[in-house]
């Protein structure tokens, strides 16, 4: 993170570039100043694809380039490792998440709905420590449609289940509660 003279929310709109698959390049810096003034900058030139969400959940929240989190979801994607910043800590994964969470809520995401997307990029990064076998079952760069398959299908339910738990603490924005229920849910 770094400082800037910003207020709270966006340095303004993303310039993207598509460079194949789902991969695009920034081709200018977009930052985020969350709540405690940090700023997280995605640099020009960074690499992003919306990996974070997982692509199993696509049907359920969406798509990772639209609606009122394309901006987050671009910041993010530096933060937590994807493509161009492959050397990320669990705490600076976790750091990222949060901020997805508030850049989320700053561009107008209701608290349910940043709840959820919360808890996707999460359990992304959940399924990202599972290993390549299951990553590529749940939809490689190469597919391009979404087949059912028992992970998809398990990914999805372990999803909706750690939601429905979650209901009062995504109701609260208690994201101290949600990690607490994800990581009963993640632990077995």
């Amino acid at each position: 993170h770094q400082e800037v003279d910003m207020a709270e929310g966006f340095s303004g709109e993303p310039v993207t570039r598509w460079t194949g698959n789902r991969n695009m390049h920034l081709v200018e810096p977009l930052s985020f100043e969350d709540p405690e003034g940090a700023v997280w900058e995605a640099p020009a030139g960074c690499e992003i694809n919306g990996a974070t969400i997982p692509r199993a959940l696509w049907t359920s929240i969406g798509a990772p380039f639209v609606g009122n989190y394309r901006r987050a979801t671009i910041v993010h994607d530096y933060f937590v490792g994807e493509l161009s910043n492959p050397v990320v800590t669990p705490a600076e994964r976790k750091a990222a998440d949060r901020m997805f969470y508030h850049a989320c809520r700053h561009d107008g995401c209701s608290r349910k709905f940043a709840g959820i997307l919360y808890i996707g990029v999460c359990l992304g990064t959940w399924i990202a420590t599972l290993g390549e076998p299951f990553q590529k079952s749940i939809g490689g760069d190469q597919l391009e449609y979404l087949r059912d398959v028992p992970e998809n299908e398990f990914a999805t339910r372990k999803f909706w289940q750690i939601v429905d738990d979650c209901d009062n603490a995504i109701e609260k924005e208690d994201l101290d509660a949600i990690d607490a229920i994800l990581a009963t849910h993640l632990a077995g």
